[in-house]
């Protein structure tokens, strides 16, 4: 913090904003982009502990922003990345982030680093990747998906999920209180 504090202001900035996100109702859908936002955050802050161990590729040129997706979506199969994938490396890894509209969808496609012996960490549970499905499911039920494989040394999640925005989301029936306000 004393070498650098402008730096040490901005981490702890983005760990506030991460609890905000933790603490807040997440019950209602978000814009992608703020999503997109937090988990940039969230990867800063990795980095610095990390250094160069962690690479990190954006693949948003295709994102549609204003998709709403739940809130918490990525961020903790960011998380699982980082610690299954990169952690365990004593090399630099890359956790590459790939986001982008498709025939009416929208598919998030994240992967990281894969060790077949998991290295110093535990296997893990898939309970991130399990809570992300049923919230997928909770809000968008059969229309969206969450696969997970392993490929030759590397663990991929895709997301597929109904591209929605804030005015496609008033112009659907059941689509909550705005709607019902605005059916006159």
């Amino acid at each position: 913090m004393r070498s650098e504090p402008a730096r040490a202001e901005e981490a702890l900035e983005d760990m506030a904003d991460l609890f905000r996100v933790l603490m807040r109702d997440n019950r209602d859908l978000a814009p992608l982009a703020d999503e997109v936002e937090l988990c940039r955050q969230y990867l800063a802050l990795e980095k610095l502990r990390l250094g160069e161990r962690l690479q990190v590729e954006w693949h948003t040129k295709n994102m549609p922003g204003d998709a709403l997706v739940p809130p918490l979506v990525l961020q903790p199969l960011l998380e699982n990345a980082v610690y299954h994938g990169i952690e365990p490396l004593s090399e630099p890894g890359v956790v590459s982030v790939n986001i982008f509209y498709k025939g009416g969808d929208v598919h998030a496609i994240l992967r990281n680093p894969y060790r077949m012996d998991g290295g110093s960490h535990h296997a893990g549970n898939k309970m991130a990747v399990d809570n992300v499905r049923e919230r997928l499911a909770l809000h968008f039920d059969a229309e969206a998906s969450l696969s997970a494989r392993v490929s030759t040394g590397a663990y991929e999640v895709h997301i597929r999920m109904p591209y929605r925005n804030a005015q496609s989301s008033l112009l659907r029936p059941n689509a909550g209180p705005v709607a019902e306000a605005g059916r006159g």
